[in-house]
């Protein structure tokens, strides 16, 4: 036993002394900003550039079961005009049906807006739009 004890005095390291602690790190000072941020004003140009961007032209051959056009018009494959379509201050697309005041439908993506339209008028009119 008294050899253990004069080995582990020899030790610079003993299991029971205390261990170096890892300092911790100092949280990061928080960034002041004297500016402020103005929001963003939706005009009716941005609406109507994103209608452009999104839409197809009336030009090109008609490709899909209903078609946003970039003018604004919604028409479908044969080429039947059945409503109108827009962006809203959120850049989410709505549908107005041919005859009415205000959007029937709103969706958050282009593709989602084209489905609910499809399906609609197929309701309306019993034809099935083929691809």
């Amino acid at each position: 036993m008294a050899q253990q004890m004069v080995d582990a005095l020899a030790n610079p390291a003993p299991p029971w002394s205390r261990k170096k602690k890892r300092r911790k790190s100092e949280p990061r000072p928080a960034v002041e900003t004297d500016e402020f941020i103005a929001p963003v004003e939706w005009t009716e140009e941005d609406a109507a550039a994103l209608v452009k961007s999104y839409g197809v032209s009336l030009s090109e051959p008609l490709k899909f079961p209903i078609n946003l056009c970039d003018e604004g018009s919604v028409v479908t494959k044969d080429g039947e005009f059945i409503g109108t379509w827009a962006m809203d201050a959120h850049a989410f697309p709505s549908f107005t049906p041919d005859g009415a005041s205000s959007p029937l439908f709103t969706a958050s993506l282009v593709g989602i807006l084209c489905m609910d339209i499809r399906d609609w008028y197929e309701a309306e009119t019993g034809e099935e739009i083929a691809y």
